[in-house]
C-alpha cells in the first residue's frame, strides 16, 4: 500500500510539475538577465527553459523525498536521513 501512495504522489508531482507557473517563469527571466541573457539573445528561450526545468525538478525531489519521509523537513527529527 505504501509503494502505491508513493507512486500515486510522485504521478501527480510529475504532473504538477509539467506547467511552470508564471512565478516560475519570472524568476528564470530574471536569472536569465542576471547571467547577461537578454530577450534579444537567441539562447533566451534555452536559458529560461533550463531554470524552469532545474525548479521543476527540486520541486519533483523534495515531494518524492517528502513522500518517503514525512520529517524530510523537520531539520531536528530527519538528522538521520540520507535520501534513500
Amino acid at each position: 500500500m505504501r509503494h502505491i501512495l508513493v507512486v500515486a504522489l510522485a504521478a501527480v508531482a510529475a504532473v504538477a510539475c509539467t506547467a511552470a507557473s508564471e512565478s516560475t517563469r519570472v524568476a528564470a527571466v530574471r536569472e536569465c538577465e542576471h547571467n547577461g541573457i537578454t530577450k534579444s539573445d537567441p539562447q533566451f528561450d534555452l536559458c529560461t527553459r533550463s531554470y524552469v526545468l532545474q525548479a521543476n525538478q527540486a520541486n519533483l525531489e523534495t515531494t518524492y523525498h517528502q513522500a518517503l519521509n514525512p520529517t524530510y523537513d523537520n531539520g531536528k527529527i530527519a538528522h538521520q536521513w540520507y535520501g534513500y
